[in-house]
């Protein structure tokens, strides 16, 4: 369980990162309720949402809910790849 939590701290840093990034290249929020939490300060938006999900997997760590964990954690991995994919459309017209 613990080995599952560190990989969802990497993957929401990953996911903070990469996200950054796509807003630095003019890319957009497309999960609404993190569009929500940014629409007064884009950082402090994002930052609340990363919060709100490291408590989410405090939860599932400490409650020992893997199956939740796991889950989560297959789906940050397709979060991260799709800002990757968003990045790499952006990025050329950035240049």
């Amino acid at each position: 369980m613990k080995n599952s939590f560190l990989l969802f701290l990497a993957l929401q840093a990953a996911d903070f990162v990469t996200t950054a990034i796509v807003l630095r290249l003019g890319g957009e929020e497309s999960n609404p309720i993190v569009w929500h939490f940014m629409t007064l300060d884009p950082l402090g938006g994002l930052l609340m949402a990363k919060a709100i999900a490291l408590a989410i997997g405090a939860i599932c760590l400490f409650g020992k809910k893997q199956r939740a964990m796991y889950l989560s954690n297959v789906v940050f991995v397709g979060v991260v790849a799709w800002n990757v994919t968003i990045m790499l459309r952006l990025w050329p017209a950035a240049v």
